[in-house]
């Protein structure tokens, strides 16, 4: 049985030294499995929805793209960094997007594990399509097989993925409007609207810097209220907004 490799997302595979000509001898079909390590209190490894796409065969030796991204010029011979890798598997994702390209589809159990079975050598781009509870995931390109540094002209076909994860930040500003500084001693509240909870996900009075929080979920709105306002201020109108996926910090300002 061939043995399984576990890999970092950020410094995925695609060793482009390897001998790729030996790549394309082979005839056996590979996996490629997903382990998600846990996020910050509150989020949920379960039900997060991957969606995995061929980007590249294997051609007398050689990557090519599939026909759905024969247009991107990047040489996938030439990639020889995980920066490379990334910058990559971004520029897919927008293309995967523009023409609605789908791939196949699969959910992580309660322990944050799935995987993508009976697969064809070539380079593949996983992604997140539903985030469920869990935080932002960047695209990622794979190559079935990968190139076992450890044993020489070891080919692995059954590779395990821990993605790179960052929790969704919401960094939240009370300031005066003349000024634009930071206002203190505002009693401010935060409602899920998507999940249709009474009960505030979070309640704090604003200081001299931004808060921050770190366990809101993707595409919900939420729904931020000023029920105090500080001393010679009238209360604020209650503003929504969306969280964006995205692993960027996200500003939104009351």
């Amino acid at each position: 049985m061939l043995k399984k490799w576990i890999i970092s997302a950020i410094a995925l595979i695609f060793t482009v030294n390897i001998g790729f000509t030996s790549v394309s001898a082979y005839s056996e079909v590979g996996s490629i499995a997903v382990s998600l390590e846990k996020g910050v209190e509150g989020t949920s490894v379960k039900d997060v929805e991957f969606e995995l796409i061929k980007v590249g065969d294997v051609i007398d030796g050689l990557y090519e793209y599939t026909e759905d991204f024969a247009d991107e010029k990047t040489d996938l011979n030439k990639v020889k960094t995980s920066e490379a890798l990334e910058e990559l598997a971004i520029k897919l994702d927008k293309v995967a997007d523009e023409k609605k390209i789908e791939g196949y589809l699969n959910k992580t159990d309660e322990t944050g594990y799935l995987k993508f079975s009976a697969l064809e050598v070539g380079i593949y781009m996983l992604r997140v399509t539903d985030y469920a509870e869990y935080e932002y995931v960047e695209p990622t390109i794979i190559t079935v097989p990968t190139y076992n540094e450890g044993s020489q002209n070891s080919m692995n076909f059954d590779v395990v993925v821990i993605p790179k994860h960052t929790p969704f930040k919401i960094e939240i500003s009370k300031q005066d409007v003349t000024t634009s500084k930071e206002l203190p001693g505002a009693h401010l509240s935060l409602e899920d609207i998507t999940t249709g909870k009474t009960v505030p996900v979070e309640e704090w009075i604003s200081t001299d810097v931004p808060h921050m929080m770190k366990t809101l979920y993707a595409n919900h709105v939420y729904r931020l209220t000023e029920t105090i306002a500080p001393k010679g201020y009238k209360i604020a109108q209650s503003i929504q907004f969306k969280v964006e996926e995205t692993g960027k910090v996200q500003d939104r300002k009351s």
